[in-house]
């Protein structure tokens, strides 16, 4: 079984292996002397690179059990061999790698209900889209988003407006309330679409010609291609706004 190990580097990447009895399961999140460890499972991409045997005196209790689920851990793995990159480039994208500071914005209590709020589609700029489920709709810019929706929408507490100009506590803000679908629309530009989708059913992807959705850091990934392989295991389609 393999981990990934959020605070400390196994040779040219933060991935160890366990070969003992192993009774965690993949997407668990496991502590060891103030160290976290994410479950990666059985196979990982490029695994004749990975031969870094974690401890054996070393202690692994679990933190929280499926703290991602095993679609988030799917794109993963998918992103690490598509790109040839390594984990520890990819999981940033996914992950903040300060889990302690993750955690502190996590809700125990549920939020009081309140009446919800119409939301009327055509305040997205775009052609009709359900409230029944979790919506991502992908820009190439700030300006683009924010010239095709109102401010009535980006201000709505089931909207999340996200992108790389972010605070690190707004985007674990925001992890959470996707995960738990707190959030119906995620609003987003290319950097910030990994997120845990718990009832992801439709994907916009407007003006996907734009040259800005080619990521130019490691791993180098097209947004179009990331959002197929999204929609593949979603077993949904993408909608592209022309």
């Amino acid at each position: 079984m393999y981990l990934y190990w959020f605070t400390s580097y196994a040779w040219i990447d933060k991935i160890t292996k366990i070969e003992s009895d192993f009774k965690f399961s993949v997407g668990d999140l496991l502590l060891s002397d103030w160290e976290f460890f994410l479950v990666l499972g059985p196979e990982i991409s490029f695994l004749e690179q990975y031969n870094y045997v974690f401890p054996s005196y070393r202690k692994l209790e679990l933190f929280q059990a499926k703290f991602v689920s095993k679609k988030y851990i799917e794109r993963i793995h998918w992103m690490v061999y598509q790109y040839y990159s390594t984990y520890k480039s990819v999981i940033r994208y996914f992950l903040s790698q300060d889990i302690e500071g993750l955690f502190k914005r996590k809700e125990n209590k549920k939020p009081k209900k309140s009446k919800k709020e119409i939301i009327d589609p055509a305040l997205f700029g775009l052609e009709s889209l359900s409230d029944s489920w979790q919506t991502l709709v992908v820009y190439p810019d700030l300006w683009t988003m924010y010239m095709m929706t109102d401010t009535k929408i980006r201000e709505n507490s089931r909207v999340s407006v996200l992108s790389s100009i972010n605070t690190q506590l707004q985007k674990n803000k925001a992890f959470w309330k996707i995960k738990n679908w707190d959030i119906h629309y995620i609003l987003t530009t290319h950097a910030e679409i990994f997120q845990d989708f718990l009832d992801l059913k439709e994907i916009v992807f407007v003006h996907p010609h734009k040259r800005y959705y080619a990521n130019q850091q490691d791993p180098r990934y097209k947004t179009g291609e990331v959002l197929d392989f999204l929609a593949d295991l979603y077993w949904i389609s993408v909608q592209k706004f022309i």
